[in-house]
């Protein structure tokens, strides 16, 4: 009954191996109900197996061992090769080693760092029991972090003369000053806290690390980043309440999606932590290191699904917007004027045009305007049954050029067409070939034949906008 016994037993989880569950944690659990009357811990998580991206178990004998350090701080194909050698394998067998190694990896093992090795772990706890572990997996997670860097340090740009307060959530979400993509932004952040937070606590690892990484991915930087860019480039007086808003916002996402991250990634967000603006002046509560400041809790009061639903909309007509642009390949900088035909919602699109116009490359955007007011020149895009977008195209597409590289490409696709016909109209060809190529050959001439026709209504359609231009 010592002081050392009570500080360190009983513990509170025991993380371990499904393979070594009877050799090991039932005598532990044996053991110390015989010799204690307490369970030496109330819960045991067992971790998935890591095995070789082929599925086989690593082993010495198979040579395909990966050594974590060796893809934190990366190695060559050469002292892969030597490692085998300096074994017990038989010469046969590091030579059979060394011949995989040299397969899978032909440039050695990149150096991923700690914390892209951990996040890449944990992606992969989803799959169940067995972790089939690829080295270019972790090297996209090393991606990610990288990305994670660049766009921290980015969006502090924003933030090079804003000042945080204490209690700064409160104080925005009861300011007046929030726009649609602020309030939506921070619905996803306290939804994304209340997904991780309940993950973690069921032991979803991986379902956790999916969450924040689509928060920072998908929410934060490909959309709230890009939608304040105007606001926070504007420095007039009439843009303070807009602008203000939007620093806040974005500080309180960084800090927040940070801590969030921390237990997966807590290197770079310790490092990005510390260099957040106002560290030092938040108050006697603020925390020396992220490692020690309280975990993101979701607040009920600042979740909004309508207007989640309302952005997921907006979205939908910026992405049909952009996909526009692309097929008439309208170079980025040209600005391209859009109409949008909205049915239920016009409300919310008519409140998020500046918006449509940032993402959307747009001049401007009208919603809902008169028919007579929109030319003849446009292209169409369906979205739902509710909206459609259409872009006025007059001057900005060489009609005659496209046409040519129609025609051109129609031309390349035709003998595959007609030799695929010739092939499954000759005589015996129904009874001589399998099920299977037959299915492949028709598939292949459907979508052949759509590729036809889809170029040739392009070609109809440059066609008439080209005489319509010329009006």
């Amino acid at each position: 009954n010592t002081e050392d016994l009570k500080a360190f037993y009983p513990t509170s989880i025991l993380e371990t191996g499904l393979d070594i569950l009877f050799f090991w944690v039932a005598r532990m659990v044996m053991m110390g109900l015989e010799l204690t009357d307490v369970l030496p811990f109330h819960t045991v998580y067992l971790h998935a197996m890591v095995r070789d991206k082929d599925g086989r178990k690593m082993s010495k004998s198979l040579g395909n061992v990966i050594d974590p350090l060796e893809v934190i701080n990366g190695c060559t194909l050469e002292s892969l090769l030597k490692k085998l050698e300096g074994g017990n394998l038989p010469p046969k067998e590091i030579e059979k080693c060394q011949k995989d190694q040299a397969g899978d990896f032909p440039d050695g093992i990149p150096e991923c760092g700690s914390d892209a090795l951990r996040f890449g772990l944990l992606a992969y706890t989803v799959q169940g029991k067995d972790v089939n572990l690829d080295i270019k997996r972790v090297v996209g997670y090393r991606n990610f972090c990288n990305k994670l860097w660049n766009a921290t340090r980015f969006a502090m740009q924003f933030l090079s003369d804003f000042k945080p307060e204490c209690n700064l959530l409160d104080v925005l979400m009861n300011s007046g000053k929030t726009a649609i993509r602020d309030r939506y932004i921070i619905s996803r952040l306290m939804v994304v806290c209340e997904d991780v937070n309940n993950y973690l606590k069921t032991y979803k690892f991986g379902d956790a690390q999916q969450a924040s990484y689509s928060f920072w991915i998908d929410d934060l930087c490909d959309v709230y980043l890009e939608l304040i860019k105007p606001v926070v480039y504007d420095k007039s007086e009439a843009n303070d309440d807009a602008r203000w808003a939007a620093q806040a916002t974005l500080w309180i996402c960084l800090e927040t999606g940070l801590r969030l991250l921390h237990p997966m990634v807590p290197f770079v967000s310790e490092e990005l932590w510390q260099r957040l603006p106002g560290r030092g002046t938040l108050g006697s509560d603020e925390k020396e290191s992220i490692m020690i400041s309280s975990y993101p809790q979701c607040n009920n009061a600042y979740k909004n699904p309508e207007l989640e639903v309302a952005m997921e909309a907006t979205k939908k007509v910026i992405k049909s917007c952009r996909s526009l642009r692309a097929s008439y390949q309208i170079p980025n900088k040209t600005l391209t004027t859009f109409y949008i035909k909205v049915g239920d919602g016009e409300e919310g699109v008519r409140a998020q045009t500046d918006d449509i116009k940032t993402l959307g490359r747009a001049s401007s955007v009208g919603v809902n305007v008169d028919e007579a007011s929109i030319p003849k020149t446009i292209g169409i895009d369906v979205v739902d049954d509710q909206t459609t977008v259409l872009m006025d195209i007059a001057g900005l597409v060489d009609f005659e050029a496209e046409i040519k590289k129609l025609e051109k490409n129609r031309s390349k696709t035709l003998p595959s067409l007609e030799s695929l016909e010739k092939k499954m109209k000759a005589p015996g060809y129904e009874a001589k070939v399998k099920e299977e190529l037959k299915k492949s050959n028709s598939d292949k001439l459907e979508g052949l034949q759509k590729k036809i026709a889809d170029i040739n209504e392009a070609i109809e359609n440059f066609k008439t906008l080209a005489v319509l231009e010329k009006k």
